[in-house]
């Protein structure tokens, strides 16, 4: 399936609607799960990453000794492998983790090894250091352990979810420069919320025994998806899209996105029903913004640059090769097909300047949902372009499609042999 994607009008002007934060989603699900809690958790993502943990949690939650071992498969959410490893680590019982496509090639050695350290029994069915995986439920034995957070924050998030739930609770190092604090410091967040006593100091997490006690929780809307329609502002000539429910006070790292796109025009109004983004600034000649903390971002910002012609330094994105594709090599493959000229200089990207080659164009989105959302407003650009796999956009956004169509964008889809 393609689409074939066009723009109908630079008259950029309309009301978007964004569900609830995926990450903060799949960390409440869990800690929902340990709680052994069944209360709601309000505007909960729509996202096939948090219906699929959610499915997976129901399911463990209902087996029975006939079910084991039991076999869980987390599909391409490396969240979901990540966060249910250390999960099902204590649990009685035998379970098998797998996954498809690009999962099997993400690593898991980081969680599985600290896990180990703790007195957990798990195997790998296949290739060390990925999945698919064998865990035997057994009681921890340990209450210290080190991680490295070069790579992601994902094993941290895991080890600390379950970390109250230790005899003598748990304390974790930090190995090497974390990526991704901002979503260490949602996952702290939220524990607070349910009543766990956990502190971040320097490289230590430390985290007191406890229970969690769960209560009715509303999620914000999600500030990653959010950056598809600052994008498509930045790149129209004259814009407005209403945001309703973002705020200020968010916990999200993403919410850097006010920041990051004043630098390329885009000016954001918060008022009590959300925000309100325009385009009233003239981008800034040269870019140059730090992205540990916000990689997800990255896809969207950078093919904005590579759009206006801005010569641009992105700083600290090499984990970016570690996503659901690897992100650094496909947005050099496919934002040269506009012109793009992207270096790699160890962990940082440099973007020159464009130069526009055709006015149509196909992408491949290297069945990666963030790829296929970070292209489809070059529309606004170029006369029309194409879209493969376009319905991979579920992982995180399944809404987008029909949310784009209110801007006057129009798509034909192309069924492919």
């Amino acid at each position: 399936m393609k689409f074939h994607l066009k723009n109908k009008s630079e008259d950029i002007s309309g009301k978007i609607s964004i569900g609830g934060s995926k990450s903060i989603s799949n960390r409440l699900l869990i800690i929902r799960s340990i709680a052994d809690s069944n209360i709601d958790i309000d505007n909960i993502s729509s996202s096939d990453d948090s219906r699929n943990l959610l499915d997976l949690l129901m399911k463990i939650r209902d087996c029975n000794k006939s079910n084991i071992p039991m076999v869980l498969d987390v599909k391409n959410t490396g969240t979901a492998a990540r966060f249910l490893t250390a999960y099902l680590a204590p649990l009685a019982g035998t379970w098998f983790i797998t996954g498809k496509d690009r999962m099997t090639l993400r690593p898991m050695n980081g969680i599985v090894d600290a896990l180990r350290k703790l007195g957990a029994n798990i195997s790998y069915a296949e290739k060390d250091g990925f999945i698919p995986i064998k865990i035997t439920g057994t009681d921890f034995i340990g209450s210290e352990v080190s991680i490295d957070v070069s790579q992601t924050s994902q094993y941290l998030s895991a080890l600390m979810m379950i970390g109250p739930y230790f005899e003598k609770g748990l304390r974790i190092r930090m190995q090497n420069n974390p990526v991704s604090m901002p979503y260490i410091d949602m996952t702290r967040h939220l524990m607070q919320q349910f009543n766990a006593n956990v502190d971040i100091y320097s490289n230590i997490v430390d985290i007191k025994p406890g229970h969690y006690i769960f209560h009715r929780y509303t999620v914000e809307p999600d500030w990653s998806s959010a950056s598809y329609w600052y994008e498509l502002i930045a790149l129209s000539k004259n814009g407005k899209i209403e945001l309703p429910g973002f705020s200020k006070n968010s916990i999200q790292g993403d919410s850097i996105l006010a920041e990051v796109y004043k630098k390329l025009g885009v000016t954001t109004i918060y008022t009590d029903e959300g925000i309100v983004i325009t385009k009233n600034l003239e981008p800034e000649r040269i870019f140059s913004f730090d992205f540990s903390g916000s990689p997800d971002i990255v896809p969207s910002v950078l093919t904005t640059c590579a759009a206006l012609g801005i010569e641009s330094e992105f700083r600290n994105i090499g984990h970016l090769e570690h996503k659901e594709s690897n992100r650094i090599h496909a947005l050099r493959k496919e934002l040269i097909k506009i012109g793009a000229i992207i270096t790699q200089r160890g962990d940082d990207l440099m973007l020159m300047s464009s130069i526009k080659l055709s006015d149509k164009i196909n992408f491949n989105t290297h069945k990666d949902h963030r790829m296929a959302m970070a292209l489809a407003p070059l529309a606004i650009k170029f006369s029309e372009i194409t879209i493969d796999d376009p319905y991979v956009v579920n992982k995180s956004y399944p809404e987008y499609w029909d949310e784009i169509k209110k801007l006057n964008f129009a798509y034909l889809k192309l069924t492919t042999d």
